[in-house]
């Protein structure tokens, strides 16, 4: 079963090299090399300038970079709603992509801007059609795999000690959980609705939140930092398994559950 991600780049234009450290870190946890980036967008322009034009390119080095201008949504270019992919049979050079890749201990992971494949279960990214054209190819070819949001995997359950100021601000509703670079190759790849036991180092306190993969934050007034994003802050009279079932519901609300071919 050849494994391939779909990924939205949304919130990484200016920490491309920490993303690129981000991404190999969770794979060489798994047991993987460095994935191969394939990009599935119709122009590279945008606001990232970690994403214009050849900058992705020229960071991870050609060997690891492609552009497949054909699965790009031609809606876009037009200003339309809805998805038109450019030219549907180029998702054989994708599935192609990933099995070269697969021969060489990597995987693929096929991205564009959009930072959810879709929102409140409606379709908000093109690439979901892609794995829809792509999973249609597969089942063809008699190849099986399986298409899942980056970073994948099912949920589970993991800790983290913070200060008493962090802890105090989380459990006040602030959205990021900073953490130190050690921890980054635990927590890069942690699978989106994670039921995270966050400790306060010095009050012996706990509490669960819900969070996903590891991101970078820049700053003009300081250094950048790592964190936790978190999807669920801590509620009062929730439960562990109220927790669970939240993350679950939020998962096949925004498209990062895994669809696999025949």
């Amino acid at each position: 079963m050849i494994v391939l991600f779909s990924w939205g780049y949304w919130g990484w234009g200016n920490a491309t090299p920490q993303l690129v450290q981000a991404f190999d870190a969770a794979e060489a946890a798994k047991g993987f090399r460095p994935p191969i980036f394939v990009d599935v967008r119709l122009r590279r322009q945008g606001r990232a300038k970690g994403f214009v034009w050849n900058a992705f390119r020229d960071l991870v080095e050609e060997p690891r970079y492609r552009w497949i201008e054909d699965l790009g949504n031609l809606a876009i270019a037009d200003g339309r709603e809805g998805v038109e992919i450019k030219n549907p049979s180029a998702v054989a050079e994708l599935l192609q992509q990933a099995v070269l890749a697969a021969d060489e201990g990597r995987r693929v992971i096929f991205y564009c801007a959009c930072e959810f494949p879709s929102l409140d279960g409606k379709l908000t990214c093109h690439r979901l059609e892609v794995g829809a054209l792509l999973l249609e190819h597969a089942n063809k070819a008699d190849q099986p795999i399986t298409i899942v949001e980056w970073p994948g995997g099912e949920p589970t359950e993991t800790r983290l000690k913070v200060d008493r100021k962090t802890f105090s601000s989380v459990m006040r509703g602030r959205r990021s959980i900073p953490f130190t670079t050690d921890r980054l190759r635990d927590l890069a790849g942690l699978p989106w609705g994670t039921l995270l036991v966050l400790e306060c180092e010095r009050d012996a306190k706990t509490e669960y939140v819900v969070v996903g993969p590891a991101r970078f934050a820049t700053s003009t007034k300081r250094s950048g930092f790592w964190y936790l994003p978190v999807i669920e802050p801590p509620q009062p009279g929730a439960t562990k398994e109220s927790l669970v079932k939240h993350a679950a519901e939020w998962r096949t609300a925004h498209g990062v559950d895994e669809r696999r071919s025949r």
